[in-house]
Protein backbone atom coordinates (compact mmCIF):
# COMPACT_ATOMS: atom_id res chain seq x y z
CA UNK A 1 0.00 0.00 0.00
CA UNK A 2 1.21 3.48 -0.92
CA UNK A 3 -0.03 6.31 1.30
CA UNK A 4 -0.33 9.75 -0.29
CA UNK A 5 -0.65 12.94 1.71
CA UNK A 6 -1.44 16.53 0.79
CA UNK A 7 0.57 17.71 3.81
CA UNK A 8 3.31 15.12 4.32
CA UNK A 9 5.04 14.98 7.66
CA UNK A 10 7.68 12.75 9.16
CA UNK A 11 5.33 11.72 11.97
CA UNK A 12 2.57 10.74 9.54
CA UNK A 13 5.04 8.87 7.35
CA UNK A 14 6.40 6.86 10.26
CA UNK A 15 2.87 6.04 11.41
CA UNK A 16 1.93 4.89 7.89
CA UNK A 17 5.02 2.69 7.62
CA UNK A 18 4.52 1.24 11.10
CA UNK A 19 0.92 0.46 10.13
CA UNK A 20 2.04 -1.62 7.17
CA UNK A 21 2.26 0.84 4.29
CA UNK A 22 5.06 0.09 1.82
CA UNK A 23 5.35 3.69 0.73
CA UNK A 24 4.60 7.27 1.62
CA UNK A 25 4.68 10.27 -0.68
CA UNK A 26 3.24 13.70 -1.37
CA UNK A 27 -0.07 13.45 -3.21
CA UNK A 28 1.19 15.99 -5.78
CA UNK A 29 4.26 13.94 -6.67
CA UNK A 30 5.25 14.23 -10.33
CA UNK A 31 3.32 11.65 -12.39
CA UNK A 32 6.43 9.70 -13.43
CA UNK A 33 7.58 9.47 -9.79
CA UNK A 34 4.09 8.46 -8.68
CA UNK A 35 4.21 5.62 -11.24
CA UNK A 36 7.62 4.56 -9.90
CA UNK A 37 6.35 4.66 -6.32
CA UNK A 38 3.33 2.53 -7.26
CA UNK A 39 5.53 0.03 -9.10
CA UNK A 40 8.06 -0.21 -6.26
CA UNK A 41 5.42 -0.73 -3.58
CA UNK A 42 3.44 -3.19 -5.74
CA UNK A 43 6.61 -5.28 -5.94
CA UNK A 44 7.12 -5.25 -2.16
CA UNK A 45 9.66 -2.43 -2.25
CA UNK A 46 9.66 0.60 0.03
CA UNK A 47 9.16 4.15 -1.23
CA UNK A 48 9.77 7.10 1.08
CA UNK A 49 10.88 10.69 0.53
CA UNK A 50 14.66 11.11 0.52
CA UNK A 51 14.59 13.21 3.68
CA UNK A 52 12.82 10.39 5.54
CA UNK A 53 15.09 7.59 4.34
CA UNK A 54 17.82 8.19 6.92
CA UNK A 55 15.29 8.08 9.76
CA UNK A 56 13.83 4.84 8.42
CA UNK A 57 17.33 3.36 8.13
CA UNK A 58 18.21 4.34 11.69
CA UNK A 59 14.98 2.85 13.06
CA UNK A 60 15.52 -0.34 11.07
CA UNK A 61 19.10 -0.62 12.29
CA UNK A 62 17.98 -0.31 15.90
CA UNK A 63 15.14 -2.77 15.31
CA UNK A 64 17.57 -5.35 13.97
CA UNK A 65 19.78 -5.11 17.04
CA UNK A 66 22.09 -2.23 16.16
CA UNK A 67 25.83 -2.44 16.71
CA UNK A 68 25.50 -5.66 18.73
CA UNK A 69 24.38 -7.52 15.61
CA UNK A 70 26.81 -6.08 13.07
CA UNK A 71 28.65 -8.56 10.91
CA UNK A 72 32.28 -8.31 12.00
CA UNK A 73 33.28 -10.52 9.07
CA UNK A 74 31.80 -8.03 6.62
CA UNK A 75 33.40 -5.07 8.42
CA UNK A 76 36.80 -6.76 8.29
CA UNK A 77 36.73 -6.39 4.49
CA UNK A 78 36.60 -2.58 4.79
CA UNK A 79 39.23 0.01 5.60
CA UNK A 80 38.94 1.82 8.93
CA UNK A 81 37.41 4.90 7.27
CA UNK A 82 35.01 2.80 5.18
CA UNK A 83 33.87 1.05 8.38
CA UNK A 84 33.23 4.40 10.06
CA UNK A 85 31.20 5.60 7.06
CA UNK A 86 29.27 2.32 6.79
CA UNK A 87 28.37 2.28 10.48
CA UNK A 88 27.24 5.92 10.42
CA UNK A 89 25.07 5.28 7.36
CA UNK A 90 23.56 2.21 9.04
CA UNK A 91 22.66 4.41 12.01
CA UNK A 92 20.73 6.69 9.65
CA UNK A 93 23.23 9.55 9.50
CA UNK A 94 23.23 11.72 6.35
CA UNK A 95 26.35 12.13 4.22
CA UNK A 96 26.62 15.72 5.44
CA UNK A 97 26.61 14.63 9.09
CA UNK A 98 29.08 11.79 8.40
CA UNK A 99 31.40 14.36 6.84
CA UNK A 100 31.12 16.55 9.93
CA UNK A 101 31.70 13.63 12.31
CA UNK A 102 34.75 12.38 10.46
CA UNK A 103 36.08 15.81 9.49
CA UNK A 104 36.06 15.00 5.77
CA UNK A 105 34.15 16.36 2.77
CA UNK A 106 30.80 15.02 1.58
CA UNK A 107 32.53 14.06 -1.66
CA UNK A 108 34.95 11.89 0.32
CA UNK A 109 32.02 10.32 2.19
CA UNK A 110 30.43 9.47 -1.17
CA UNK A 111 33.69 7.96 -2.39
CA UNK A 112 34.02 5.80 0.74
CA UNK A 113 30.37 4.80 0.50
CA UNK A 114 30.85 3.80 -3.15
CA UNK A 115 33.79 1.61 -2.13
CA UNK A 116 31.71 0.08 0.67
CA UNK A 117 28.90 -0.71 -1.78
CA UNK A 118 31.33 -2.37 -4.21
CA UNK A 119 33.11 -4.41 -1.53
CA UNK A 120 29.89 -5.59 0.11
CA UNK A 121 28.01 -6.20 -3.14
CA UNK A 122 25.09 -3.91 -2.33
CA UNK A 123 23.50 -1.14 -4.36
CA UNK A 124 21.99 1.14 -1.74
CA UNK A 125 21.89 2.14 1.93
CA UNK A 126 19.04 -0.19 2.86
CA UNK A 127 20.83 -3.22 1.44
CA UNK A 128 23.99 -2.18 3.27
CA UNK A 129 22.10 -1.85 6.53
CA UNK A 130 20.52 -5.27 6.15
CA UNK A 131 23.79 -6.91 5.18
CA UNK A 132 25.57 -5.31 8.13
CA UNK A 133 22.87 -5.90 10.73
CA UNK A 134 21.62 -9.37 9.90
CA UNK A 135 24.03 -12.11 10.88
CA UNK A 136 21.50 -14.80 11.70
CA UNK A 137 20.56 -16.51 8.43
CA UNK A 138 17.18 -17.47 9.88
CA UNK A 139 16.20 -13.78 9.82
CA UNK A 140 17.00 -13.21 6.13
Amino acid sequence: MLVLSMAPSEQEAMLALQSGARGYAHALLAPNLLQQAALVTANQGVWVPAELLNRVLGATYKGLGGAERVSQELLSELTERERAVAMAVAEGVSNKEVARRLNITERTVKAHLGAVFRKTGVRDRMQLLLKLAVQDERIV
